[in-house]
């Protein structure tokens, strides 16, 4: 039996993750009166250890049964040795059952073992080949588009701009200000494309200290930003930047969104946040700055990339792949509005596909997909 603790823990406005589950095995959605305080935080930032037990004990799952949750319930920070401890721990203390966590950020890349698997949109590069081995982890952020209440109406609303000739080469939005993003985001100030952008850049957190960047950036930081846009500054403070939608009155007049994602790495790991979907929710031409694989997995899952446009090829360092962005910027300052345009409704088919990959996602969770205490397969 599949048991189902059905609280998306600090879920603001998203769509929650039990809702994209699809199962295929019987199971049983529990009903817990606390669902609005953990939900909302009511009653302190998790985790929520002793909550987590009180629910497993009312459950009182058996030997075969799995148990599904949200990872905040744990400390999911402490790092893998850790988190994966206390989890067979758990598993010994009700039975040996598995549990499944849901992670809506990147604190653990996915994992499964016999006693724990982890959800998250971090994960270990495989051959692109083994796509079974991606659709086996729930990247939460490839699935819950669909699901946001928004969703059925955005089609139309979009539709309306299709073939417009828009009045921006590019978008280029960013809520945290961190070291990679600045110095691509100067670079757009640099090659004069920022009169033909639509930018927004708040930085209503840093990822770094004054003495990790150079003279040029720091003084760049200091009289170029915070340049708001898409969110009143009050708001941008506390974080409330590009929430659930795509920031729609820019990305509709606007042919490029230029995505530049929470972690540019150089690893076998890739990391896929909420940006990176935009500009496929939005039907805009996408350029992804991120991991090293990370446009071969989107790919494989049969995503248009504008690859004949761009060079999206695999960088084997960081700087590498900053550059090879840059590259990519100077390509859309030299085109005119004119080429921009023609390229973007010549692209009608890939854009609209993108699009449909996204409407049509659906999760299907099946316990044979994922490993099991040995001793339950004996059983």
């Amino acid at each position: 039996m599949i048991h189902v603790i059905p609280q998306h823990i600090s879920k603001g406005s998203y769509t929650a993750w039990y809702r994209l589950l699809n199962i295929k095995d019987e199971h049983i959605f529990h009903s817990f009166d606390d669902t609005n305080e953990i939900e909302k935080k009511l009653i302190g930032d998790p985790p929520y250890v002793d909550k987590l037990i009180e629910k497993l004990n009312k459950i009182n799952p058996q030997s075969g049964d799995v148990v599904i949750f949200d990872s905040k319930y744990i400390d999911s920070h402490r790092g893998q040795v850790v988190i994966e401890n206390n989890l067979i721990d758990l598993s010994k203390k009700y039975n040996d059952c598995k549990f499944v966590l849901f992670d809506d950020d990147n604190s653990v890349e996915y994992t499964d073992t016999e006693q724990y698997t982890f959800f998250s949109n971090k994960f270990l590069v495989r051959d692109t080949t083994e796509l079974h081995y991606y659709e086996r982890n729930c990247n939460y952020y490839r699935y819950r588009s669909g699901l946001q209440e928004y969703f059925p109406h955005l089609k139309y609303i979009i539709k309306i701009f299709d073939l417009n000739i828009r009045q921006k080469k590019m978008n280029m939005i960013i809520g945290v200000d961190k070291k990679e993003r600045l110095e691509v985001f100067k670079y757009v100030y640099n090659i004069g494309l920022d009169s033909d952008s639509w930018l927004g850049y708040s930085g209503f957190t840093c990822g770094y200290e004054d003495g990790d960047i150079s003279s040029k950036l720091l003084e760049f930081k200091k009289n170029k930003l915070p340049v708001i846009l898409d969110t009143p500054m009050e708001r941008s403070m506390n974080g409330a930047v590009n929430v659930e939608i795509p920031p729609l009155p820019i990305t509709m007049t606007s042919y490029i969104s230029c995505i530049l994602e929470t972690m540019v790495v150089a690893e076998d790991i890739i990391h896929l946040s909420e940006k990176s979907w935009n500009p496929f929710i939005s039907k805009n031409i996408p350029l992804i700055l991120g991991n090293k694989y990370l446009t071969q997995y989107l790919k494989g899952l049969g995503f248009w990339l504008a690859e004949d446009l761009f060079d999206i090829t695999p960088q084997d360092s960081v700087p590498a792949i900053i550059n090879q962005y840059k590259r990519n910027l100077d390509i859309i300052h030299k085109m005119s509005y004119e080429d921009i345009h023609s390229y973007y409704v010549k692209n009608q088919a890939g854009i609209e596909r993108n699009f449909s990959l996204i409407e049509n996602i659906k999760f299907e969770f099946k316990l044979d997909n994922y490993l099991h205490p040995t001793k339950n397969k004996l059983l």
